[in-house]
């Protein structure tokens, strides 16, 4: 018996799941004729009978369900294989591994993605949606190159730019009793069910912070750890929220913006380690969020 190469066992997996010869050469993007001889030196080169043929299909015989068994667990791993030496080759060719906050992952990180590739056209950009606290993580790590955070948290080693700071808005679902006001503050908002980020954001401090500054009474009827979770659920009429514009999505017409006083200043920051200041690919990312300020 001859040892079996890597292209008889990926025909012979594939065989099995596609049950046609012409199906296997489509998945294997081969020619029928070219898939028929593979087929017949596997058979002479392990001296099995595989497969019988009846009325246009392959039949596997229980030679080869045996076979299969312990040799499509290899044919997978081998594939898991080729799909981590892709991986490498991408970072070699300049992968830049950019981290997000959950409110920016839809238009502002594509428009930065799009400004970027424009500049930058043979970089392969991994995006990972995830909280601040995390992307701080991944570029302590190294696992990420450059983190758009909401947090105020620094961490050693790590260099942050602000960006987009704004005062942030109240929002309200249309045909709430509040929009009548074209200011709303601490006081309007008592007694009003209130959709907050979870306890340890930004956003929710800086709340608490300003009605407390204020003797109001902050009224919370649902806690949610994401932007478009808390959009959705003052969008469905269950409650205001106060947070930064630039989470609110401009085609949502059934939620109502409104000035909020006293002006409660949030910001944004782009980050990335020390060490990666001179690195190009991230520099320039970082030049590009701060254009779409």
């Amino acid at each position: 018996m001859k040892p079996l190469n890597f292209r008889q066992i990926e025909l012979f997996t594939t065989l099995m799941e596609q049950k046609t010869v012409s199906a296997a050469a489509v998945e294997l993007n081969i020619s029928q004729p070219a898939a028929s001889k593979l087929l017949r030196h596997l058979e002479i080169d392990t001296g099995l009978e595989l497969f019988e043929r009846a009325k246009g299909r392959l039949w596997p015989t229980a030679e080869a369900r045996t076979l299969y068994e312990e040799v499509s667990c290899l044919y997978h791993s081998l594939n898991k294989i080729e799909d981590v030496v892709q991986a490498i080759r991408r970072r070699k060719n300049r992968e830049l591994v950019i981290g997000v906050l959950p409110a920016l992952s839809t238009g502002f990180i594509s428009r930065a993605a799009a400004l970027y590739l424009e500049k930058n056209e043979n970089v392969f950009l991994n995006i990972v949606s995830l909280p601040s606290i995390d992307i701080l993580r991944g570029l302590t790590s190294k696992t990420i190159d450059v983190g758009v955070i909401g947090s105020q948290q620094l961490t050693d080693g790590i260099t942050c730019v602000s960006l987009m700071e704004r005062p942030m808005v109240c929002i309200m679902p249309r045909g709430h009793p509040l929009a009548a006001q074209t200011v709303i503050t601490p006081h309007h908002l008592t007694n009003v069910p209130f959709i907050s980020f979870s306890v340890e954001s930004l956003t929710a401090r800086l709340v608490r912070d300003i009605f407390q500054q204020e003797n109001a009474t902050l009224d919370i009827a649902h806690v949610v750890n994401t932007a478009p979770l808390l959009l959705s659920l003052v969008s469905a009429g269950l409650g205001v929220s106060i947070v930064h514009p630039f989470y609110i999505p401009s085609d949502d017409t059934n939620i109502i913006v409104r000035e909020f006083a006293p002006a409660v200043q949030f910001r944004f920051r782009v980050c990335y380690l020390v060490e990666k200041k001179s690195d190009s690919l991230t520099r320039r990312f970082s030049d590009i969020v701060r254009l779409l300020d």
